[in-house]
């Protein structure tokens, strides 16, 4: 998910999609870690229509397209809860092929042997990454 997603799914968040709520960006984008980019932020926005600005300064209201927006990107995110668990059992079980290599290649050690230990490592780091990025 992008920065703008980000921004737009918070702001649907904090707005309860009304349209009607009033949202401080500035206060909004300093929760989120996103201030030193409001500007971009803000433009982007409001040229996908998603945001409205009110006549106050860097206040603004979600509006139905982004209420769309957030809605149609809240439905398409995975269930990190189901991410981590299917990652961290592919974890488990490349963990215990590794196992199985080390052990195979400690008894005779040979090149060809070698290869696969450092592909299956390989593919356990990438799997530590996944699971990182969904902490």
């Amino acid at each position: 998910m992008d920065v703008y997603h980000k921004v737009l799914t918070r702001l649907f968040e904090v707005t309860d999609g009304k349209d009607s709520v009033d949202v401080d960006l500035v206060e909004l984008l300093k929760k989120e870690g996103f201030y030193p980019s409001i500007d971009n932020i803000r433009d982007y926005m409001s040229s996908e229509s998603w945001i409205a600005e009110t006549s106050r300064t860097n206040i603004i209201r979600i509006t139905h397209w982004g209420v769309a927006e957030a809605k149609k990107t809240l439905s398409s995110t995975p269930d990190t809860a189901l991410a981590l668990e299917k990652d961290a059992n592919r974890l488990v079980s490349s963990s215990k092929e590794f196992l199985v290599m080390v052990e195979e290649f400690a008894s005779s050690p040979s090149e060809d042997k070698f290869k696969p230990i450092e592909d299956r490592f390989s593919e356990l780091s990438n799997g530590l990454q996944r699971i990182k990025a969904n902490l």
